[in-house]
């Protein structure tokens, strides 16, 4: 491959920052990493050359913040652990891979309700409390472990 063909490469990491769901200030919505990111861009709008449907936040105003990097280091295996510290700080609402642990995480299915009540023109409670659940687990099992710790001092 020649040298001009590696300098036309456009590497970075990108964040997404959205509306949330059912309101009007922003969040982070999602972290990616790309070769190309403004094709990456084009792919999750549903605009790319390889005909992928549009994810379901991209209606939620996206605002698209990369972190441009030289063309020398848009290779995956230096790509990859960047992504991976910038969606573990960042914790963003829709990634998927890596980001099991966030609490605020939207799983794709809930995505998907989420974008056709959007559509429809209505937002329920139901898709909010959904979306909520895993937060509301994470709280419920920090009282128990609290509950433990303290029962567990208070018989010693």
């Amino acid at each position: 491959m020649s040298r001009g063909k590696w300098r036309r490469r456009r590497p970075g990491i990108y964040l997404v920052r959205t509306r949330k769901h059912a309101g009007r200030t922003r969040e982070n919505g999602y972290v990616g990493l790309s070769n190309h990111w403004e094709r990456r861009r084009l792919d999750h709008l549903g605009q790319g050359r390889y005909g992928t449907a549009a994810k379901p936040w991209t209606d939620l105003d996206p605002r698209w913040h990369v972190l441009r990097l030289p063309w020398w280091l848009g290779f995956r295996w230096t790509l990859a652990p960047i992504e991976f510290v910038a969606i573990k700080v960042l914790m963003p609402r829709y990634n998927v891979t890596h980001n099991r642990a966030n609490p605020r995480r939207v799983p794709l299915a809930v995505q998907r309700l989420q974008r056709a009540q959007r559509d429809m023109g209505r937002v329920s409670g139901a898709a909010r409390l959904v979306a909520w659940r895993p937060t509301w687990v994470q709280v419920l099992g920090g009282v128990l472990v609290l509950a433990g710790i303290v029962g567990t001092v208070a018989t010693r």
